[in-house]
């Protein structure tokens, strides 16, 4: 049977390891770094995670808005993701949303850009007590729901 004492120290132990694993996750390769630099030269890289064909990025800008990016490990560029205002999303997108969700409260709107310059709006929104995302094309067409 374990102490209780030796129980303590081994989870206080196990809790002070979390930053050094939390500061890991900010490496990547150096021409994903240098990628994301270059397409955001005023943001701070705060989290980077090795995905199935790319990494994704994270990084606050000095807005302190948060930018993901997906980034090959060559340091191509496959998607952008910004939180955007409503205000600068395209009529067809809010109207589509709308027609779609009548009743639905919106919470977010991420801009996603891909590299071939195709751009979708993925709308975060509560329908009753459910939380759901939807997926518009920029002509309002909708593409899927999550």
């Amino acid at each position: 049977m374990t102490n209780p004492r030796d129980s303590r120290i081994m989870l206080v132990a196990a809790l002070l390891s979390f930053p050094c694993i939390a500061g890991a996750d900010t490496t990547c390769p150096s021409a994903v770094t240098d990628a994301a630099k270059k397409a955001y030269p005023q943001a701070t890289i705060t989290k980077c995670i090795a995905e199935n064909t790319f990494f994704e990025v994270k990084m606050q800008k000095s807005d302190k808005s948060i930018v993901e990016l997906d980034i090959s490990a060559k340091g191509d560029i496959e998607q952008i993701e910004e939180v955007v205002p409503v205000s600068s999303v395209p009529a067809a997108v809010t109207k589509a949303f709308a027609a779609r969700y009548p009743k639905a409260t919106l919470l977010k709107i991420e801009k996603q850009t891909r590299s071939d310059k195709t751009i979708t709006f993925e709308v975060a929104f509560k329908s009753g007590k459910t939380l759901k995302e939807a997926t518009f094309k920029d002509d309002g067409t909708f593409v899927e729901e999550e």
